[in-house]
């Protein structure tokens, strides 16, 4: 099991990238590149849960962790998808208290949650490695939620000092747009949220993370966000074909 060093977390960036094409193909690729994480989306990816153990197998490819991002909070759907081997779960529209501790719930075995227990699964190597995963599973298996609403803004502290949150995740799309500013990634209002998200990671001991783009890696660093993704596997064929194709028309 590859987890996050979450130690690390706290004073380095972290770097992954979305995949969103279903493809266990383009998952073992962006395993080898090096990545220390690559978030599988099952939000608004192309892929299913049926899908999602071949991705899982295809991440062996290299030493990323596979962080699941689902549709919502669901008890049975989290427990599938840290069986199946997962090292964390990213849950998007997180806006509340209630909806963060929910989450930690579906994520953590008891007594620190409600996680169902199982021997024989993916996750412990079929039984083979079922007391250091049972042992070390609730204390390394990273809880990220998504702040992409102006309440989740408004309660980022109070999310923030959630035990068992572990990443604030900023949204930005959903954010901005909830903001008013859609796509305004530098809108002064948005980025005044962007940096309050931050400064409530800080003051609880807890991690930011954000989906950045071209011309704002550095300022997402410099605003302290450590867990970055940059990109994802169907923006890399665009981006390479539209390469391809200028290559061959000049």
């Amino acid at each position: 099991m590859q987890w996050i060093d979450k130690q690390r977390l706290r004073h380095e960036v972290v770097a992954g990238t979305f995949l969103n094409l279903g493809s266990a193909t383009a998952v073992e690729i962006a395993a080898g590149v090096g990545f220390d994480w690559l978030l599988i989306d099952l939000e608004h990816g192309s892929g299913s849960l049926a899908d999602l153990r071949s991705m899982l197998l295809a991440c062996r490819g290299g030493n990323a962790a596979a962080i699941v991002r689902l549709r919502s909070v669901d008890p049975d759907t989290v427990k599938f998808v840290m069986d199946s081997g997962a090292a964390g779960v990213m849950f998007p529209y997180v806006s509340s208290v209630d909806e963060a501790r929910n989450a930690v719930r579906c994520m953590k075995y008891p007594p620190q949650g409600s996680r169902g227990v199982a021997g024989v699964i993916r996750a412990t190597d079929y039984g083979r490695n079922w007391k250091p995963y049972f042992e070390e599973a609730n204390e390394n298996s990273l809880v990220i939620v998504q702040i992409e609403t102006p309440e989740a803004v408004a309660a980022a502290e109070e999310i923030a000092a959630v035990d068992g949150v572990d990443v604030l995740f900023v949204g930005p799309l959903d954010l901005s747009v909830n903001l008013g500013h859609p796509g305004e990634f530098s809108h002064p209002e948005v980025e005044q949220a962007f940096q309050h998200v931050v400064e409530c990671c800080e003051r609880q001991g807890k991690s930011a993370g954000i989906l950045t783009k071209d011309g704002l890696v550095n300022r997402h660093k410099e605003q302290g966000f450590r867990l970055l993704a940059y990109g994802s596997d169907s923006g890399a064929i665009i981006s390479g074909m539209h390469g391809y194709l200028a290559a061959l028309r000049e």
